[in-house]
């Protein structure tokens, strides 16, 4: 079959069309089965590979396809306001540094 494949490498989070592509002349389906566990077994990281062969005239199709399970999982975003801790409801909170001012010339 002339042409190429296509191998798209994704990391966890990482959509197929945004994963690295590398070209291969691997030819059959079994060839793409063994290549994904090589590349996994070298890069455990690794989420989904995905093996396309594509024709001259720019056709393709799906050679084989492995998602990894045992890849680390997309890290949870964390914000700057995580780690602020929210004041419990027992403790009272502090007025704001407008409302003391204005209580001190209220109070005459």
């Amino acid at each position: 079959m002339p042409g190429a494949t296509e191998i798209y490498i994704c990391y966890p989070g990482q959509a197929i069309r945004d994963g690295k592509v590398e070209y291969s002349g691997l030819e059959t389906r079994d060839e793409a089965e063994a290549d994904a566990a090589s590349r996994v077994r070298n890069d455990p990281t690794i989420a989904k590979i995905a093996y396309y062969a594509v024709k001259e005239d720019g056709s393709f199709r799906s050679l084989y396809s492995f998602e990894n399970p045992h890849a680390a999982k997309v890290p949870k975003r964390r914000s700057a306001l995580d780690d602020l801790n929210p004041p419990s409801e027992g403790v009272p909170r502090k007025k704001p540094l407008f409302q003391r001012i204005r209580a001190i010339f209220e109070e005459d």
